[in-house]
């Protein structure tokens, strides 16, 4: 296939062929490499009139699923005593004995 024919588009015959209760339509190679289609890619199969247009999914913004939180804030705080203990204290008081700045 030439560069001007890349440029305009594509066009061959395929065979459909039958697999369980559905027809197959094969893609061939040159048509799977311009649109850069791999196995196992999702299409959305239309038909509008006698045609049928196949194209392909196009792969949604990846989302972060979120869980909800197990406990609210008060019920994690509940029971804390904030007064600090002696080491604690003793740590919190330490002068830096490195690059540390507070």
């Amino acid at each position: 296939m030439g560069k001007a024919q890349a440029a305009s588009g594509f066009s061959t015959r395929s065979k459909l062929k039958k697999a369980g209760g559905s027809l197959v339509l094969t893609v061939p190679a040159a048509a799977r490499n311009m649109l850069g289609l791999t196995e196992g890619q999702e299409m959305i199969v239309s038909v509008v009139g006698q045609q049928v247009i196949a194209e392909p999914v196009t792969a949604p913004a990846k989302t972060i699923k979120v869980r909800k939180p197990k406990y609210t804030l008060d019920e994690l705080v509940e029971g804390y005593d904030s007064e600090l203990s002696a080491d604690e204290r003793r740590w919190m008081d330490a002068p830096p004995v490195g690059n540390e700045t507070w």
